[in-house]
């Protein structure tokens, strides 16, 4: 598996992460609450997850797939999504590729 992480700092994380997941879930295998989800894309899975340090709140994603295509592909679907839903104020992913964390693994 191929992974890579990226975040997205804003107040509003929580929101983000379940309007995302309301809307892929019209299409693929979603689960969600209001602090963690996980996206099942047919190239590879994404989590999603709150969280809050030192003050700042920051929507985090953690990717996988199989090959660098999917995983590309599956960064894509978050891009143009977050792009798409923040329109008036844009949100932009940072993403870097990373090993897999033992957390990244579980599902939610």
């Amino acid at each position: 598996m191929i992974h890579a992480r990226g975040h997205v700092p804003t107040p509003e994380a929580s929101r983000w992460l379940q309007r995302l997941c309301f809307h892929f879930s019209r299409k693929i295998a979603v689960r969600y609450d209001e602090r963690e989800g996980h996206a099942e894309f047919p190239w590879g899975t994404c989590r999603m997850r709150v969280e809050e340090q030192a003050g700042e709140t920051a929507l985090h994603f953690a990717c996988a797939a199989q090959t660098d295509e999917a995983l590309a592909r599956v960064r894509s679907a978050i891009d143009s999504h977050v792009e798409l839903f923040s329109r008036k104020n844009p949100l932009t992913v940072r993403w870097h590729s990373c090993p897999p964390q033992p957390d990244d693994l579980r599902t939610p």
